[in-house]
This record gives C-alpha cells, structure tokens and sequence, in this order.
C-alpha cells in the first residue's frame, strides 16, 4: 500500500512537470506571435543638447527595418538595436528592452561636448565631458568654448583615442596639445565663475595655451596644464584687487600665469 501511494505521488508531480512544461510552451509560443505595439523612447537633453530627439531615434530604428509596431516580437532583435544605438557618436549610451506586452523601452543619454576644437588646417570637431573626440552635427551647434590656433591633431587621427589614451601613450602625448585644452576646458567647465569669463582658448607658436577673457582686452597667458588650480586661483585673486582700480582694465595688454608664485603683467 505504501508503495502504491509512492508511484501515485510520483506520478502526480510528473503530471504537474509536465503541464507547466506545456503551459510555459504555449505561453512562450503566444509570446512570439505578439506583435509590437509601440516605441517608447526618452533621450536626455539636459544642458539644452539637442543634437538628438525621439523622432530621431524612431527613424534610426525604423532604417534598420525595426519598426517594432506590428512586428512579431520574436524578429526584434533588442541586442542589435541597443549595438546601433550606441555606435552613433552623438550617444553616450543606450539601453533597449522590450516588455511582455510588446512596447520596446529605449533609453538614450547623449554625449556633452565641453569643447570646440578649431585646427591650423581647417578641421573642427568637439571634446566631450568623458575626453572623446566627437564630430560635429549638422542639426545642432553645441554653445561651448571654443580652442583654436596652432592644433594640428585632425578629427581623423585621433577620434579613437580618449585623452586617457594619449596621456598614457608618451608618443601621442610628446605631439598633442589636445590633452592639456581638455584639462584647461573642464576645469573652467566645472566653475561658474570661469564659465562665463572664459570665452576662447587660444594655441600660440609655443604650444602654450592663452585665453581669450569676455571682460576685459587682456591677453592671458596660461602655458601648459600644469597647476591649473593654481594659476586660476591667481587670476581670481588679480580680478578681485583689479577691480577695485579705476582703469584696470584698460591698463595691461597681457596677464602671464606661467610663473610660480607670481603674476607677470605687461602694460600697454
């Protein structure tokens, strides 16, 4: 008798396996034949950046052939989607899903340039806040600080080198100013005070960087990215005592912050 109700017992599980096998068969079988019903698609445009929008991502999507809508949910290839997304060099990162009821979720943060680089030969692309090199776009022009002069490093030559990359490789860096423009960027880019003072990084004969203030007629001769934090420091303390003079500003033509310790003025 106790045998008996042992097979019975066994039989009963594999007769609830063996249901829920079929139940999640059928279930994975109507899954398929889902259709797609939406695109829900949100893309960051904080600090006004507009270089792409919903419609945008629909279309790139839809180009592939994946307008999601009324297509089974078993021929959306999510993976692949996310891949295209995030290959386009306007997006900082993508992440795609595609819900149970068929709406596929897309998530798109876009890349922040901070600076515009104008080369000796022409050529003009953006730094992003991450250090990457990224083309310009013919929607939307990025209001950012702009470094132009004696910059010989082509969009071509150096888009797949971050500035990590060209700090750590000694024969990129010994060529490349880029590093230090970078530097020079997101320190001002992080300070509000120097973010509104600061409209122009300028490359001279030297390789030394000089900026180009929005008050004031002065040339700043910064130097390399070495002790910014400093120099900067310097300035602020020589704006603040200048201010207080009458005719300051119109009173010297340059302002050298290459020299520890010291300011280096030239009258006009």
């Amino acid at each position: 008798m106790k045998k008996i109700k042992q097979i019975a017992y066994v039989s009963l599980w594999v007769v609830l396996v063996l249901g829920l096998v079929l139940s999640l068969g059928f279930v994975n079988k109507e899954q398929d034949l889902l259709l797609g019903k939406a695109m829900n698609i949100h893309v960051n445009q904080d600090d006004e950046l507009y270089f792409l929008d919903n419609i945008d991502i629909a279309n790139l999507i839809n180009e592939r052939g994946d307008s999601v809508v009324d297509q089974p949910k078993s021929t959306i290839n999510v993976s692949n989607i996310e891949s295209m997304l995030n290959s386009h060099p306007a997006i900082s990162n993508a992440e795609v899903s595609l819900s149970i009821d068929g709406v596929l979720k897309v998530d798109v943060q876009q890349r922040k340039p901070i600076l515009r680089v104008l080369t000796n030969s022409g050529d003009s692309y953006y730094i992003d806040d991450m250090g990457k090199l990224m083309p310009l776009s013919d929607k939307y022009t990025a209001r950012v600080l702009v470094a132009s002069g004696e910059i010989e490093e082509s969009y071509s030559m150096r888009y797949m080198y971050s500035m990590s990359d060209i700090q750590k490789d000694t024969l990129l860096n010994s060529k490349s100013i880029l590093n230090d423009l970078f530097d020079v960027a997101s320190y001002i880019q992080a300070d509000a005070f120097w973010k509104a003072q600061i409209q122009q990084l300028y490359v001279n004969d030297e390789k030394e960087i000089e900026m180009v203030p929005l008050v004031g007629n002065q040339k700043i001769i910064f130097g390399d990215a070495i002790d910014i934090d400093l120099k900067f420091k310097k300035l602020f303390t020589f704006y603040q005592q200048g201010l207080n003079t009458t005719g300051w500003w119109d009173k010297y033509s340059a302002i050298n912050l290459k020299f520890k310790n010291q300011i280096v003025c030239t009258k006009k």
